[in-house]
């Protein structure tokens, strides 16, 4: 079966996503100290791709031999002896040394990244003019259309593009109102709305807390949150630059954890 050297799916990864652009807070990259440099981490032959690496994860690359799984979200985001307080993830730390699986995680590398798709996403269903990065590591984008939009349009759009059968809106939002711009971070990306002091401006991101909610309603802002869930593109979007890149060489598994939590 054929493999390849994971020095090289690095070196690839970190050119399009360079590490050094990832926010100082943040944890990018090798998770599992233990692993790096066996010899089972020398070449590979499948990589198992997912949003956060869970119990069902580390089971599928244990399924398919996978000895990679590369992550969006950290899968130690605070200090070891923080994180070793939660049972499940001493569990499944302890499950990735056993079966020597190491998880590389590309974060907020990827937010700010011009090689993301998300513009690609967003022009399936918008005539984009132009598109400026914004935000404190470039985490956010200022988008304008070349026509004007009913906010309404704008959510149901948003709702198809990222896979959402509901938003959340601010309490004032006029959906028959017409706009041409929007601003867009991923994630919980409401502190970018604050960072660049908007007012009377559309925002839309995954998730916000209690006070970015009132500072949207006090500025003016429509805010509409579609869930963290819609990073999911990240798997698609990985999984199809490494097929590109590494064609037959490289098996890759897209692992979609779902929302871990229902409406009811």
């Amino acid at each position: 079966m054929p493999k390849i050297k994971v020095n090289n799916l690095i070196k690839y990864l970190n050119d399009i996503f360079p590490q050094v652009t990832a926010a100082e807070w943040d944890k990018v990259g090798f998770q599992i100290e233990e692993v790096y440099n066996l010899p089972s981490q020398d070449e590979i032959d499948t990589v198992v791709v997912c949003l956060d690496v869970t119990k069902e994860v580390i089971e599928k690359a244990i399924e398919l031999k996978s000895n990679f799984i590369i992550s969006r979200h950290p899968f130690l985001f605070n200090s070891l002896e923080e994180e070793m307080k939660n049972s499940a993830k001493r569990r499944m730390r302890n499950l990735l040394i056993e079966h020597e699986i190491q998880v590389f995680s590309i974060h907020t590398n990827y937010d700010c990244s011009v090689s993301q798709n998300i513009i690609e996403l967003l022009s399936t269903q918008f005539n984009i003019k132009k598109v400026e990065k914004v935000g404190e590591t470039n985490e956010g984008y200022k988008i304008n259309l070349l026509n004007d939009v009913t906010l309404k349009e704008l959510v149901d759009k948003m709702k198809f593009i990222f896979g959402r059968k509901q938003a959340n809106l601010t309490k004032n939002i006029d959906l028959e109102k017409f706009v041409k711009k929007f601003y867009l971070t991923t994630g919980s990306g409401a502190s970018t709305m604050s960072y660049l002091e908007l007012e009377n401006e559309v925002f839309i991101t995954g998730e916000a807390k209690w006070d970015q909610w009132l500072y949207a309603d006090q500025n003016n802002i429509d805010l509409i949150t579609v869930g963290h869930y819609m990073e999911n593109h990240f798997i698609d979007d990985i999984k199809n630059k490494l097929l590109k890149t590494f064609n037959d060489d490289l098996k890759i598994c897209a692992f979609d954890i779902k929302n871990t939590f229902i409406i009811y």
